[in-house]
């Protein structure tokens, strides 16, 4: 019985951080969603925030193992972006970015929600990691791009991209028209010999000196 009620409330705690917002989000409005005394709340979480911070641990432990299933057979970038939209797609229907974005939004006033969504970002980042690692192995770009930042660039990106549809009111996929010929085009120059390996080698790492430390 105490299990289903703490998964109740975590639930209800998701439905209305998708739905009525951050500032919507209270004991009172969770509890009545749940069907529960708000003051249970405090009896399984100890504060609103330890039960945002479940909220955020349960919804990235999802979508990390979606992430794993979905990216398992990933070998190029172009393939990576097809899949990347794909994931955006379903999580906005889903309303799982809305949430990240609302918890992102009071994380600022959390300190505790602001470090587990930290974490949870990380391990989302990790599968993007190691997806990227594994379709850059043996190219120009091996050992070259910290595909750690860059997967965490990725993963910000489906936060941002969030917020953007949320503003315009459309889904709008303009954003994700342009990863696909990104990734195309840079597919080509790796894997066509449009460009020599050791060429592009030497160029990146011109860039990378040229950067302010």
């Amino acid at each position: 019985m105490a299990e289903e009620t703490r998964a109740k409330l975590v639930e209800a705690a998701r439905a209305t951080l998708a739905q009525d917002g951050m500032a919507a989000t209270s004991a009172r409005t969770i509890g009545t969603r749940a069907g529960v005394n708000p003051a249970l709340i405090y009896y399984h979480f100890d504060s609103l925030t330890s039960l945002l911070a479940e909220v955020s641990r349960t919804l990235t432990a999802e979508r990390a193992a979606t992430y794993r299933q979905r990216l398992a057979p990933v070998g190029t970038l172009t393939e990576l972006a097809v899949v990347a939209r794909g994931l955006h797609r379903e999580e906005h229907a889903s309303g799982n970015l809305a949430v990240l974005a609302q918890l992102l939004a009071g994380s600022r006033a959390h300190p505790e929600l602001a470090t587990i969504l930290h974490d949870n970002f990380d391990l989302l980042a990790s599968e993007v990691t190691s997806t990227l690692e594994r379709i850059l192995s043996g190219t120009a770009l091996d050992g070259l791009l910290d595909t750690h930042q860059v997967a965490r660039a990725v993963s910000a990106g489906f936060i941002g991209i969030e917020l953007l549809d949320s503003v315009s009111g459309t889904d709008d996929p303009a954003l994700f028209d342009t990863l696909d010929t990104i990734t195309v085009l840079v597919d080509l120059i790796l894997n066509a010999g449009t460009i020599s390996n050791g060429l592009l080698r030497r160029r990146l790492s011109t860039v990378s000196n040229l950067k302010p430390n």
